[in-house]
């Protein structure tokens, strides 16, 4: 740990060298919500490290443009260092949450075009930023948004068994009875299970893997045990890891942690060496 706790600290005094303003945009994952990383106290762990709680994006409607930054401590400028939530349609497909998470980053990039963007996701969210940063690598500059590093934490990289699950449950009678039993989330997402399902059969997944992602820094935040009771039992411990996956590689690296997938007060200690 001490050795590791070295390097990330030669990391970041490069970070600190090249950059002099930044934006953490922080992306949550299935079945939450920006607040997940307020009531985790991750910001305000954060905010102890001289960054500032900018408030979060907010969505009208799944493909609606931007309408809201709502501010909280200060308003966000060129200069300084900010963390700001954003809110995604967590139900919906992939490809819909990435899309307005391409909103958010542009409108970050066109008005504060000066600000270096780390970006740290939870759980799908880490999927949802992946496509994102693909999409446009593939159809502008790799510099388009200006993001020095992707940080994922339990993101099932290779897919979730659980999902699997998820996806067979929604196209079985039980997917028939379960809005009748007020659980039709099951039937709402059911794409998007299919999309989080092991990539050995999940075309989605297996072809994201595959793809070309901009170069960058990635660095997986990864739950070492995935017991039932003392882990991570919604994704493997090896799923989570980005090095495993084929297009990055060798280019990620990996900080394995304790607990189970929810989002963790101790991820803030890990997000304070990661970040400038």
């Amino acid at each position: 740990m001490k050795r590791l706790l070295q390097s990330l600290s030669v990391f970041i005094l490069f970070i600190s060298l090249v950059a002099q303003a930044d934006i953490a945009l922080l992306v949550h994952g299935y079945h939450s919500s920006g607040k997940a990383w307020r009531s985790s106290g991750i910001i305000t762990q954060l905010k102890t490290k001289d960054w500032y709680d900018a408030g979060l994006f907010t969505p009208q409607g799944y493909l609606a443009p931007l309408v809201d930054l709502s501010l909280h401590n200060a308003p966000m400028t060129n200069k300084g260092k900010y963390l700001v939530t954003a809110e995604l349609p967590s139900e919906a497909p992939i490809e819909i949450q990435a899309a307005m998470l391409d909103k958010y980053l542009t409108y970050i990039h066109t008005h504060f075009p000066q600000q270096v963007i780390h970006l740290i996701a939870h759980s799908a969210g880490g999927i949802v930023a992946r496509l994102t940063l693909v999409n446009n690598y593939q159809q502008k500059a790799p510099s388009h948004f200006n993001i020095f590093q992707l940080i994922t934490i339990a993101t099932p990289h290779l897919g979730s068994p659980i999902a699997k699950m998820a996806h067979r449950a929604a196209n079985s009678p039980i997917g028939v009875i379960a809005p009748l039993v007020g659980a039709n989330e099951i039937n709402r997402a059911q794409t998007l299970y299919q999309q989080l399902a092991q990539e050995d059969k999940n075309p989605f997944l297996f072809l994201l893997n595959r793809q070309a992602h901009p170069p960058m820094y990635y660095t997986s935040i990864i739950r070492g045990n995935g017991s039932l009771l003392k882990g991570d039992w919604l994704v493997p411990p090896l799923s989570q890891n980005m090095a495993l996956v084929p297009a990055i590689g060798s280019h990620a690296r990996a900080i394995i942690t304790a607990g189970d997938h929810d989002l963790k007060y101790q991820d803030a200690i890990i997000l304070m060496a990661l970040l400038p």
